[in-house]
């Protein structure tokens, strides 16, 4: 037995994909694992971020309602912004992502190869006598089975991959950078802010007075070389 993995590029011609594939309990198995497991981090993925929502909302509350304290109001305003971020992009992750297949008139193409009358997000759009046709022409093979089921896996994948845990990933990071970030300027501020401050003020001060002073050798020279300021 040899079958080609699925590919979307080549879909068209890949339709009996699986027709070489036998009905099996193994091949049965497998692919009812790999869809649980795809609604295992699915799930996993939305807590992960719900919790990541909880977390960031109290602390961004907390730290904007203590911004009135002069000691630490630097580094709690650090910490809002990551936390800011951190839950922007929680919040991404679990939008619901219901795109399907149009035709030239903006309603469902059922002859797309990508329509998936498995998907709630596409059969939604169908009357129920369609949505009937389309699921019983699906159980008629095996082979129309087994490719419905891997473009169930296929397009929960992607959008597990390249949307859940990719905005996960940036929350995540946004409230560890945050937090860091405000760890750092508690630190500078405490231990050197005064210090630098202090240099930095006196360097300004420095170079103002230098460029006051050129100015005025400038307005000087000026004024000796003009006939209206010797009179």
């Amino acid at each position: 037995m040899s079958f080609k993995p699925w590919d979307e590029k080549n879909f068209e011609s890949s339709e009996n994909i699986f027709g070489d594939a036998p009905s099996s309990t193994a091949i049965d198995n497998i692919l009812r694992l790999n869809l649980s497991n795809i609604v295992s981090l699915t799930l996993m993925a939305d807590a992960k971020a719900n919790i990541m929502i909880t977390v960031a909302s109290v602390v961004f509350s907390v730290a904007i309602a203590n911004l009135d304290n002069e000691l630490v109001k630097w580094p709690l305003l650090t910490f809002a912004f990551g936390c800011f971020f951190a839950l922007l992009f929680a919040i991404f992750a679990i939008i619901p992502k219901t795109d399907y297949p149009k035709d030239v008139t903006g309603d469902i193409d059922r002859k797309s190869p990508f329509f998936n009358p498995l998907f709630f997000g596409h059969f939604a759009h169908l009357p129920i006598d369609e949505y009937k046709d389309d699921y019983a022409e699906t159980l008629m093979t095996d082979d129309s089975v087994y490719n419905a089921m891997a473009g169930d896996i296929y397009g929960q994948g992607k959008v597990l991959a390249l949307r859940k845990y990719k905005f996960l990933k940036w929350s995540y990071m946004s409230f560890l950078l945050g937090m860091i970030s405000a760890v750092v300027v508690f630190i500078f501020q405490g231990s050197f802010g005064d210090f630098i401050f202090d240099g930095v003020s006196r360097i300004f001060d420095v170079i103002k007075g230098e460029i006051n002073f050129t100015w005025d050798d400038v307005k000087h020279l000026l004024c000796q070389s003009s006939v209206t300021c010797r009179k």
